[in-house]
């Protein structure tokens, strides 16, 4: 077996905890975390491992054996491990080991303490595999096993019926994903013959103007190009399982599971199968611009959705699971532009950001509590204020700056799309202005005692009034911001320009569409506009401030639109309407005519026409025939009998008996002669015998 095969310990470890506690039941009882925190732990450093090898060697694929074979169709079990492997190796393994760690504490007492261990090390399992899957069967196999762990993780506290629906919704919703999901795997074996992702990706180009006529065998002409239609189904998929739009009511209740299945979820798996899935088969998905215009479509329209139902909602699970949702939305969005590098460094920033923030949600909320938070500051004093807004517009000049360096624009345009360098700029010229004004509010609400502050997550209704007081502030703070700007614009640009150039290898096939130098000379251009626009919107927060308009009061809640995104834009209600409460009412009323009226009949009428059945037998077939035929057996064995007594002789017969009779007292005479002397010759024997016995004993002693 190869060297490599020792890798084959990161997703097996995982899996052996996890039938480890199964099999062995509640005999681990509390110390169940022990062997879930080890297994993951060493799957972590193999991932450590199979980085260093990666980086130092590149790609390899471990091969264990044939799996299955059936006419051409083989499938072999195998791992593909490459730059994007690697990184999700390490995203998933590590948050797994953190939230294992939390765990521990987290759930003392809980009566199934066991069984949570051992799901959520089989969950991780299935995450691990998907990412390191060399085809699309194994692929699909960790992709459901995935599905059915997280709908016993969110129904672990089966007690309550919120949790049972909230897994019960999670599950279907997924399921009906998975469908298009499937079918696209069906349609790639049926036009690429095979199912491995790698000679998939390769032929891939090949193939485009290869057509197949999917309505043949109904006698119709269809032709379709597959290689473009193909992506449509597996980002249906990955719509459910990274919560897209319409596909995203079910991540919000999955919140009934405990905070760390939220904190797994959320960061390091589940919905990141998603963009995952898509750059993994990016050469694939680029053939496809209609896909790719689809795919940014839903991204853009998720991330936007999401992310103003996020404000609105005063629930701070809630605010986490649209957060989630827009952020994944985004990650989307990028896929669609072609912008995968920037899709894999989102996911892992952001599922390192959110595991922290899930973990830690308990003392965020208690820090910001008012009588915490008027209580800490109430012995500061006045602070300058030209020093403090100062240090806001150096904090938005920071974004701009780190943006359109040029470095980070090779995370966009590594790819050489057009499209993902026209979104980099529309987003990031967005996202600058966005991030200067809440930056300026979000630094002066810390420090200022102005007017009602807004406490998304605090309070009824979402709204309440904190009076902060102010906070002493000289001018070493703002000599630490400019220092700390230049720092981590200097990290940033060395780690951006590094990780731009090591995960490009495995989005592209080389010299097809992998485009070598992606900054521009007009680059130092958009740097000027972008910094323009901080301080616009630096500005218009200042103004806004000066005039004692507060952005949050802005938002009134009479307003049709803030009740509209309050309400979710009513997608639970809609499917509840037109799609739940529909299903059950034709299930009623399919129950009432074709269970009871139609089915129960049927049913009913074949065990009567039975009974009439098994009683026309009885008297046609066992009364006339069967048991007619045996008395007639009977009455002629009878008459045989009778003949036979009357034929034979009886006398000749009692003569027969009688010689047989005598010729046996003849032999018992014979016998009873004989008998005196046989007995004699056998005492002669034995006295003989016991003779020479005495005779031998005498002599040896």
């Amino acid at each position: 077996m190869d060297a490599m095969a020792i890798f084959i310990l990161i997703p097996l470890l995982p899996l052996l905890a996890s039938l480890i506690l199964v099999l062995g039941g509640r005999r681990w009882g509390e110390q169940s975390h022990r062997i879930g925190i080890s297994a993951i732990g060493l799957s972590f450093v193999f991932s450590v491992l199979a980085f260093l090898e990666v980086l130092r060697n590149g790609p390899f694929t471990v091969s264990l054996y044939r799996f299955f074979q059936s006419g051409s169709l083989s499938i072999d079990f195998s791992l593909f491990v490459d730059q994007l492997t690697v990184l999700l190796l390490l995203l998933v393994t590590g948050v797994s080991s953190v939230v294992h760690v939390y765990s521990s504490r987290y759930m003392i007492g809980d009566p199934q303490y066991n069984r949570f261990f051992a799901v959520i090390a089989l969950f991780t399992f299935s995450m691990v595999l998907l990412v390191m899957s060399g085809n699309l069967l194994m692929l699909l196999v960790s992709w459901e096993v995935m599905g059915i762990c997280s709908y016993l993780l969110i129904s672990h506290a089966a007690q309550r019926p919120s949790a049972g629906r909230a897994a019960t919704k999670a599950f279907l919703v997924n399921a009906v994903a998975d469908v298009g999901l499937s079918f696209g795997i069906i349609l790639t074996f049926y036009t690429f013959g095979t199912l491995d992702i790698q000679t998939i990706l390769a032929q891939a180009e090949g193939m485009q103007e290869h057509t197949i006529n999917i309505l043949g065998w109904m006698g119709l002409d269809l032709p379709i190009y597959p290689v473009a239609l193909i992506p449509f189904f597996l980002f249906i998929g990955a719509m459910g399982k990274s919560a897209q739009m319409p596909f995203h009511v079910w991540l919000p209740f999955a919140m009934e599971a405990p905070t760390p299945v939220s904190a797994l979820i959320h960061a390091a798996t589940m919905v990141n199968a998603g963009p995952f899935l898509l750059v993994r088969l990016s050469p694939l998905l680029v053939l496809s611009p209609y896909a790719m215009t689809f795919i940014a479509i839903i991204g853009a329209t998720t991330a936007l959705f999401a992310g103003i139902v996020s404000l609105t909602q005063s629930d701070i699970k809630k605010i986490l699971a649209y957060s989630t949702i827009s952020q994944i939305g985004f990650m989307i969005m990028t896929c669609g532009l072609g912008a995968f590098v920037v899709t894999i460094f989102h996911l892992l920033a952001h599922g390192c950001y959110k595991a922290f923030f899930f973990l830690s949600t308990g003392n965020a909320l208690r820090s910001v509590e008012p009588g915490h938070a008027h209580g800490e500051q109430e012995h500061h004093a006045s602070q300058d204020m030209g020093v403090l807004y100062g240090g806001a517009l150096l904090l938005a000049l920071l974004p701009p700056i780190l943006l359109f360096s040029g470095a980070y624009e090779n995370l966009w345009v590594v790819t050489g799309f057009p499209s993902a360098a026209i979104g980099f700029r529309v987003i990031g010229l967005i996202t600058v202005f966005v991030v200067s004004l809440y930056l300026f509010r979000s630094v002066t609400s810390l420090f200022i005692h102005g007017p009602k502050t807004y406490w998304p997550s605090l309070g009824q209704q979402g709204l309440q009034a904190h009076s902060i007081r102010p906070q002493f502030v000289n001018g070493s703070i703002l000599t630490g911001l400019l220092v700390a700007t230049l720092v981590i614009g200097v990290l940033l640009t060395l780690f951006w320009n590094w990780f731009a150039s090591f995960l490009a290898p495995a989005l592209a096939l080389p010299g097809v569409w992998f485009h070598e130098s992606p900054v521009d000379a007009g680059l130092s251009l958009w740097m000027v506009v972008a910094i323009g626009i901080a301080i616009a919107g630096w500005i218009y927060a200042y103004v806004q401030a000066q005039s004692g308009l507060q952005i949050a009061s802005s938002v009134n809640r009479n307003r049709r639109l803030y009740v509209f995104f309050w309400n979710k834009g009513y997608f639970d209600e809609f499917y509840d309407a037109y799609l739940v409460n529909p299903t059950i009412q034709f299930s009623h009323w399919l129950w009432r005519t074709i269970d009871m009226s139609v089915i129960d009949k049927f049913i009913h009428s074949i065990a009567i026409y039975s009974v009439h059945f098994a009683r026309w037998l009885w008297r046609v077939v066992d009364i006339k025939g069967v048991d007619r035929m045996v008395m007639g057996i009977g009455r002629q064995s009878v008459g045989a009998g009778h003949w036979l007594w009357q034929v034979v002789d009886i006398g000749w017969l009692e003569q027969k008996v009688n010689q047989m009779g005598s010729q046996a007292d003849t032999a018992g005479q014979l016998l009873q002669e004989v008998e005196p002397r046989t007995l004699q010759h056998q005492i002669l024997v034995m006295i003989l015998w016991l003779v020479f016995a005495t005779g031998l004993l005498y002599i040896l002693v």
